[in-house]
C-alpha cells in the first residue's frame, strides 16, 4: 500500500487491485482511533476487506501511517489539485505500426525513451508517492525489453498499466509482463466487428488476438472504447463481447480531434450522447469507467455530486504525462510542453498547470453559463483544439443547462 497526505485528506492506494481511497473528516478520525486502539467499526472493516489497510500492521507501519495522517493538516497543494500526481502517463515510444484514422499523434518519428531516462523518472515518481504509472505510446508492445520497464515501476511499489492496440502481444510476452508485475492491460477496440472498428482504427485482428490471449491468463484487462458517431450504436454489442471474455472493465473515452478526420462529423450529437448515457445506466456485470474528459457524461449520470478536486478533466490536476523525448505535459492531447526535468518542480511551478487550475471565473462560453460548471468544466484539450483557447467554453455540449434551471 502507498499512503500519502493531501490537505486534510489521506490517500491510500493498493497497487495489487488498483483501488484508491480518499479518507477525510470523520472517517479519517476513525482511522486514527483504530490505529491507536485497535477497535474496529464498519468503516475500518471495509478498508481491511478492500486491502487498503491491514489488520496486523507492525508497530513501525502503524506509526508511519499515523505520521502521514498528522501531515494531512500541514501539507499544501496547488489550487483544485493533488499535492503530487496520482498517476503519470508515460509514452515510452512514438513508434506504432498502425495507421488509425482517429489517432491524434504522428507516427513519423522513430523515437523511444531510453531505459536510463525512464528509470530516473520512475525514481522521482516513487519519492513523491505517485500511485500509478500508465505506459503508452505509440505502441508500447513494440519496445524491446518492455518487461524491464514494467519491473522498474512495480519494484518501486507503484502500479503499472499498459494501454495497447494489442499489436505484438504473444503468450510469451504476456508471461514476461506478468512476471514483471504488470497490474492491468487495456486494449483499444472501437467496434464489435471488423467493419465497425475499421471506420476509426486499424488492427482489429490484432486486438481480438490480444484479448483472447488475455482472457486465458490471470492478468487483469479491459478495453478502451472511443465514443463516436460511427460506433456509438454498437456499444451494447461491444459490452456483450467484452463481458463474454470476462474482462474487468470498459473505459469509455471521449473523441478528440484528429488531423486525419472531420471532428464535427465524428463527435457525438445530442441524440447519440443521450443514447450512450441511457445504455451505460443499463450495463451490469462489468465495470464501466468514464474518461475524465467526458465529465459531461458523469454530470448526466450523477448530477453535481462530485467534489471539487475530482470533478472535470484531471489533466495537470490529478495526472500528467511524459512524452518519449522526456518532456512534460498536462495530458497527451494538449500542446503545452515543458522541458522541465523535475516532476515536483513542474507540478508546483508550471505556469501552464496554474492556468489549467484556475477557478471557474476564467472559463468562458457555454461552460461559464452552465449549471454543471463546478462539477464539469469541460475538456480543456478540446477547447484548445477547436477554439485555440484552453479556457474557451466546451460549446455544443449536449448536457448544457443554463444556470438557475436546475
Amino acid at each position: 500500500m502507498i499512503y500519502r497526505a493531501e490537505p486534510y485528506t489521506l490517500m491510500i492506494f493498493n497497487a495489487d487491485n488498483g483501488i484508491t481511497a480518499a479518507i477525510s473528516g470523520n472517517e479519517l478520525y476513525s482511522l486514527k482511533e483504530y490505529l491507536k486502539t485497535g477497535i474496529q467499526n464498519e468503516f475500518i472493516s471495509r478498508l481491511i476487506n478492500l486491502g487498503l489497510i491491514s489488520s496486523d500492521m507492525s508497530e513501525y507501519e502503524t506509526e508511519k501511517l499515523l505520521d502521514e495522517i498528522d501531515r494531512t493538516e500541514k501539507v499544501k497543494a496547488p489550487l483544485r489539485s493533488f499535492a503530487v500526481p496520482e498517476s503519470i502517463h508515460i509514452d515510452i515510444t512514438a513508434v506504432c505500426p498502425l495507421k488509425c484514422t482517429q489517432c491524434y499523434k504522428s507516427n513519423s518519428q522513430n523515437v523511444e525513451m531510453s531505459f536510463e531516462k525512464f528509470s530516473c523518472l520512475i525514481e522521482q515518481a516513487k519519492n513523491l508517492g505517485v500511485f500509478q504509472i500508465a505506459l503508452g505510446g505509440g505502441e508500447p508492445l513494440v519496445v524491446k525489453g518492455l518487461a524491464k520497464f514494467v519491473k522498474k515501476v512495480t519494484s518501486c511499489g507503484m502500479a503499472c498499466t499498459i494501454t495497447s492496440s494489442g499489436y505484438g502481444l504473444t503468450v510469451e510476452l504476456l508471461e514476461q509482463l506478468k512476471k514483471s508485475g504488470v497490474n492491468h492491460i487495456q486494449i483499444s477496440l472501437n467496434g464489435s466487428t471488423k467493419e465497425i472498428n475499421s471506420r476509426s482504427r486499424d488492427g482489429f485482428d490484432e486486438a481480438i488476438s490480444a484479448l483472447n490471449i488475455l482472457a486465458e491468463s490471470s492478468v487483469p484487462f479491459g478495453i478502451n472504447w472511443v465514443a463516436r458517431m460511427d460506433n456509438v450504436y454498437d456499444f451494447e454489442n461491444v459490452v456483450a463481447y467484452v463481458k463474454s471474455l470476462k474482462a474487468d472493465n470498459i473505459n469509455i473515452l471521449r473523441y478528440k480531434q484528429s488531423v486525419r478526420e472531420d471532428y464535427w462529423k465524428n463527435v457525438l450529437n445530442k441524440d447519440a450522447f443521450n443514447y450512450l448515457v441511457t445504455t451505460i445506466k443499463k450495463v451490469k456485470g462489468i465495470k464501466i469507467k468514464i474518461d475524465s474528459a467526458f465529465s459531461n457524461i458523469l454530470c448526466q449520470l450523477y448530477g453535481n455530486q462530485v467534489n471539487s478536486v475530482n470533478c472535470g478533466c484531471g489533466a495537470g490536476r490529478r495526472f500528467m504525462m511524459i512524452d518519449p523525448w522526456g518532456r512534460f505535459k498536462p495530458c497527451s492531447h494538449l500542446s503545452l510542453v515543458s522541458e522541465e526535468q523535475d516532476i515536483q518542480k513542474y507540478w508546483i511551478n508550471s505556469p501552464d498547470l496554474e492556468n489549467l487550475r484556475q477557478g471557474e471565473e476564467f472559463i468562458q462560453g457555454d461552460c461559464k453559463k452552465c449549471s454543471y460548471l463546478m462539477a464539469c468544466r469541460g475538456c480543456r484539450a478540446i477547447c484548445e483544439q477547436i477554439y485555440n483557447d484552453i479556457n474557451a467554453g466546451d460549446n455544443n455540449c449536449p448536457v448544457f443547462i443554463e444556470k438557475g434551471r436546475i
